[in-house]
């Protein structure tokens, strides 16, 4: 398996603009995705977790696929606090929206 090759790299780690030659591959997946999790065959006798603290908070909830294209820097750090998506910055997650947008 190439982790480069993952849709969770291209919007997670890379920080530079997304090759075309994966467009259109990536759904709506604009911040990682977890298929693998999905398809692991140890993941089969796994529960679904009963933790708050990893569940999306409301400010998300609330949010549009609007509100994400045109988000600001302080509607993102409110939302995003002490999530994963700050890894790729509101730059990041701008172009991995725009990416996906532009089938």
């Amino acid at each position: 398996m190439d982790g480069s090759k993952c849709i969770s790299y291209y919007t997670i780690e890379l920080k530079k603009a997304i090759p075309e030659e994966v467009r259109g591959k990536f759904d709506n997946w604009v911040f990682g995705c977890d298929v693998c999790q999905d398809v692991c065959p140890w993941n089969s006798k796994s529960t679904p977790h009963q933790t708050e603290a990893f569940n999306p908070n409301d400010l998300f909830k609330g949010l549009s696929d609007k509100d994400l294209e045109e988000i600001t820097e302080e509607v993102f750090d409110k939302t995003f606090v002490g999530s994963a998506i700050r890894r790729t910055k509101i730059e990041g997650l701008k172009r991995n929206i725009s990416f996906v947008k532009e089938k």
